[in-house]
């Protein structure tokens, strides 16, 4: 996996259009950390994400421990809450795991697919102990 940081925290320039401003207002409440909830237990949730080509997961909020696997090879970006934009280029089975996250040490974001391919993703998240 690699990531790309195309813009730097708090550089709210041009890369950030007024569209993308709005909709970050509404993200502090979309605790939906993927497309489609495929399993929920007392301790974890696994979520699917199969994003298009062109298209965009809306902004939401990562408060829980979680880790997410790469399904297929793909090109993402996504625009932080803290002005940051990063792009990531996936290759299958990359795997990313985010263990100290809670409702003080969250981040907020959306993804969209920047790719030529449908990219896809399994996310388990951890409920709160």
């Amino acid at each position: 996996m690699k990531t790309t940081e195309i813009n730097k925290k708090g550089n709210w320039n041009s890369f950030w259009t007024e569209d993308l401003k709005e909709a970050l207002k509404t993200a502090e409440n979309n605790e939906n950390v993927g497309e489609h909830l495929l399993l929920e237990t007392e301790t974890f949730k696994v979520w699917n994400i199969r994003l298009l080509a062109g298209k965009s997961l809306p902004f939401h909020k990562h408060c829980k421990p979680y880790f997410y696997t790469a399904i297929t090879e793909g090109k993402s970006r996504s625009y932080y809450k803290d002005g940051r934009i990063v792009e990531t280029e996936y290759q299958k089975n990359d795997i990313k795991y985010f263990p100290h996250l809670n409702e003080q040490n969250y981040f907020i974001h959306n993804l969209e697919n920047i790719g030529k391919n449908t990219i896809i993703f399994t996310t388990v998240e951890f409920k709160e102990k």
